[in-house]
């Protein structure tokens, strides 16, 4: 093994002690959020307190049955954050049908997984993004 290799190996075992095993795109979203804030006037809305303690916030604009604009807000940890980040990024853009396949099984794949004990965040941005968009529906009747 060559210097260079004991350098990287030494690296990565000091990120995965630092992280906690968390994957490389949880601790990005977690420490660089992605669409972190509120928005004026939301079409659709939600906020909901988590068993941990944690709230999460969600709001949405949609323009022609698609989300043009999608924020969150949460009090949580980094993989809460992560989670939520996670949500916006996969939701954003896309059609509001197709944003109904979102749930923690897909945050967390888009993540590339989270420690057990720290799953249920994705669970809670999952249930708050789809209260928004029910926020949403019955807004529009």
């Amino acid at each position: 093994m060559d210097e260079e290799q004991i350098k990287k190996e030494m690296i990565d075992l000091l990120m995965e002690k630092i992280s906690g095993g968390l994957s490389e795109k949880v601790v990005d979203y977690g420490t660089h959020p992605r669409n972190y804030g509120s928005l004026e006037r939301p079409d659709g809305y939600a906020k909901i307190t988590g068993p941990c303690g944690d709230t999460m916030e969600v709001f949405l604009k949609i323009r022609n049955d698609k989300i043009d604009d999608i924020t969150y807000t949460t009090d949580g940890c980094m993989t809460s954050h992560a989670a939520g980040s996670a949500v916006t990024v996969m939701a954003k853009g896309n059609p509001v049908r197709e944003c109904i396949k979102i749930k923690q099984s897909t945050i967390l794949e888009h993540l590339g997984g989270m420690p057990e004990d720290s799953e249920h965040c994705a669970l809670l941005a999952a249930t708050t993004f789809h209260k928004a968009l029910r926020d949403y529906a019955v807004g529009k009747k």
